[in-house]
């Protein structure tokens, strides 16, 4: 919480208090009310104004308003609006709490890191699938990218979280979402591309269902930092909002959306559950779930969208010239046979499906996710690395067992599927629903970055093969096939 939000939770409690207690002097409820209104035309001012405490400041303008009365209430009376203004304080409250304004990891590296957005069109295909045949596909793309700060910083605004969700059109979104306005990323927009004569490798990056390219952002830094070139891909549609060319809102397809996550949903059921405790071949628990992956239909559609959404990007950093102007120019800059793919949950599994097909994926990483497309039974021929909480790991057994290259399969105890994204800072409240695991968001987030950096400079830098010392990460426990442990 800001610590102006603090001073005036704690000032209206004092003002609900005093406005209750028979024979108070007027002027002290005055002097309380008149700090308050300080504090909240500062908080404006600040731009601290969040939707969270909505509640709070009505129990303050209705407090102000009991002012003009001249009489006193009756005992029961005030004992009512106490309370119910007690039940405001502490709904606002946990408001506040449960989407907090936090501070976010600063990336490591040597780089500065900046960032760039991008729409593109893709004219091959359309959005038939969408309900929009007339309309050619739409990506909304953001760029991380080593960058360097002329002498006038402040000239280089620093962008804040999940931006694409509160910019454009005012709707419903950008007044839930815009108190991330408070929350300071490590990236500065715009800032010119650091060149240092060498080439940089790129990774790609898939959005889980109904999040957006953003969901990543401390990792998305880190590897800027350490000089990757990092594209975060919004699949329109599947996105929870991307902002068009033509500046329009698009947002998820409801009925494709819940249709999706209901067979995510059948995963756990109870029938699967039972049939992979029981088969101790790892071949017999592969094929189940292959059996399961098969039978996500709806998903495995959108997956397909996705693939050809990814490879679309892979087109533009293998053909800078077919891109757009600035996005080209920053392109040329990278080296388009060193590229990584990487992905959380649905976009994890876009991610295999991917590297199983297109061989300019040089090294895939899955953040969480299960084994779904239209690729399935296909083995992976490039070097892999899954990392997973418990309840998902069975779902990535195949990929150990069938996988022709290196593949790694890391687990991290404490972790839940909301983890391993920005989530796990900005939803605190997620661990009472069970979402997120009891391990620290520093920790988690420290633990990702560090894994996959390290992956990814073995095999898009030719570094040494990663390994992971149970001294500095205890909650780590890696499995990794003969050709990895080589």
């Amino acid at each position: 919480m800001y610590l102006l939000e603090i001073f005036f939770l704690i000032v209206l409690f004092t003002f609900l208090i005093a406005q209750n207690i028979k024979g108070l002097s007027r002027k002290i409820s005055l002097s309380i009310f008149l700090i308050g209104a300080i504090i909240v035309l500062l908080t404006i001012l600040m731009g601290q104004f969040r939707w969270q405490l909505t509640l709070a400041y009505l129990l303050y303008a209705i407090l102000a308003l009991t002012l003009l009365k001249k009489t006193s209430s009756r005992i029961a009376l005030r004992s009512t609006g106490v309370i119910l203004g007690i039940i405001l304080l502490i709904i606002s409250m946990t408001l506040a709490l449960a989407l907090p304004i936090v501070t976010l990891p600063k990336p490591d590296g040597p780089y500065v890191v900046g960032s760039r957005t991008f729409s593109l069109i893709d004219k091959s295909r359309d959005e038939s699938y969408f309900g929009a045949p007339d309309e050619f596909r739409e990506l909304y793309l953001q760029v991380w990218y080593p960058g360097r700060i002329d002498k006038t910083p402040l000239s280089r605004p620093v962008r804040t979280l999940w931006a694409e969700l509160y910019r454009g059109p005012r709707d419903p979104v950008t007044f839930i979402t815009g108190y991330m306005q408070g929350i300071k990323t490590h990236t500065h927009e715009n800032i010119p591309f650091l060149k240092t004569g060498k080439s940089y490798p790129v990774i790609v990056f898939s959005h889980s269902l109904g999040l957006t390219a953003e969901q990543n952002t401390p990792l998305m830094e880190h590897l800027a930092s350490h000089g990757y070139v990092a594209i975060g891909v919004s699949h329109t549609h599947m996105a929870f909002r991307v902002i068009s060319s033509k500046g329009q809102a698009i947002y998820p397809d409801p009925d494709k959306v819940k249709e999706a996550f209901e067979e995510g949903a059948a995963i756990d059921k109870q029938e699967y559950e039972v049939r992979l405790t029981r088969t101790h071949s790892a071949e017999e628990r592969a094929e189940i779930i292959y059996e399961l992956g098969e039978r996500a239909v709806v998903m495995n559609e959108q997956i397909a969208i996705r693939v050809a959404d990814l490879r679309f990007v892979m087109d533009l950093v293998s053909n800078p010239s077919d891109a757009p102007p600035e996005l080209s120019k920053l392109l040329e800059q990278t080296d388009s046979n060193r590229i990584g793919l990487m992905g959380m949950s649905l976009g994890g599994a876009t991610v295999i499906d991917t590297c199983k097909i297109d061989t300019r994926c040089r090294a895939g990483l899955n953040l969480d996710g299960g084994i779904f497309g239209q690729y399935l039974r296909r083995p992976l021929k490039i070097p892999f690395l899954s990392m997973v909480s418990a309840s998902n790991r069975k779902f990535d057994e195949p990929l150990l067992v069938n996988s022709t290259s290196d593949y790694y399969e890391v687990l991290v105890n404490g972790a839940k599927h909301g983890d391993f994204c920005d989530m796990t800072f900005l939803m605190p409240f997620m661990k009472w629903l069970g979402a997120n695991g009891p391990i620290d968001p520093w920790r988690v987030t420290d633990i990702v970055n560090t894994v996959s950096l390290s992956f990814f400079d073995a095999y898009l830098r030719d570094g040494p093969k990663p390994r992971f010392d149970r001294k500095v990460f205890p909650e780590l426990r890696v499995t990794m096939n003969d050709q990895a442990s080589k």
